[in-house]
């Protein structure tokens, strides 16, 4: 499944230290139709899947078990002024998910926090709607349903955001249009996924005949199409 190493972290906000885990390789078999990673074992060792989206998939998500800061980056490399620090904690002991889920830290919990961080830090909409895609990975890994609708409808409206006001390259453009389709579909909004789907392929077929930059995406020529047809016979 992966390897573990463990390293400390201090918390830039409360100035917590704890042990990290971090997966230092893993191993996948592809991808669910919203690119969710695919593990040897999964979904029969849950919590091992749950544990390397959080900590082995690119930027890991780290969480402070005293305050409940959490961040899709090394704390090491985060400085926050002392205001910025009290606002935090403010934030963070307010919340109604935290108050109640903070004892127990279920793994999608991490992925919440940092999306309430993220967004007083003012993460682009593009790496919110990413971190709760995760979240909801995680949540699916658990399988925690509600939790799991309640961050893809959390990625849909960020993904939105960023199609609006953010400068996505042609591949971001193409796979994030993708991905507001499928997670409706997922959802049961089957109209608004069809919609979307069409909005991808013209986005893909852009990218392909206009950026150098673009690249090969047949794969997701063919998702496109396959969650289409999938969505009109769960319409029907």
């Amino acid at each position: 499944m992966g390897e573990v190493r463990r390293a400390y972290a201090q918390c830039p906000v409360c100035s917590y230290v704890f042990r990290q885990p971090s997966a230092s390789t893993y191993v996948t078999v592809g991808r669910d139709s919203d690119l969710c990673p695919r593990f040897p074992g999964f979904p029969g060792r849950r919590s091992d899947a749950a544990r390397l989206i959080q900590n082995g998939l690119n930027n890991s998500v780290t969480l402070c078990p005293a305050c409940s800061f959490a961040a899709a980056e090394d704390f090491a490399e985060i400085t926050l002024l002392s205001d910025e620090r009290e606002e935090l904690r403010e934030l963070l002991r307010e919340d109604g998910l935290l108050k109640v889920f903070r004892a127990a830290q279920p793994s999608w919990l991490a992925f919440h926090a940092a999306d309430l961080c993220g967004k007083e830090r003012s993460y682009d909409y593009k790496e919110l709607g990413d971190l709760c895609l995760r979240g909801s990975w995680v949540c699916r890994a658990e399988r925690e349903q509600p939790f799991e609708s309640t961050f893809q409808l959390r990625a849909i409206r960020y993904y939105i955001r960023a199609l609006d006001d953010e400068p996505l390259d042609d591949r971001e453009l193409s796979v994030t249009t993708y991905l507001v389709g499928e997670l409706n579909r997922r959802l049961g909004h089957h109209r608004e996924a069809l919609n979307w789907y069409v909005n991808a392929e013209r986005a893909l077929t852009q990218s392909e005949t206009g950026s150098t930059e673009a690249r090969d995406l047949s794969w997701l020529d063919r998702l496109i199409c396959r969650q289409r047809e999938l969505a009109r016979e769960e319409a029907a």
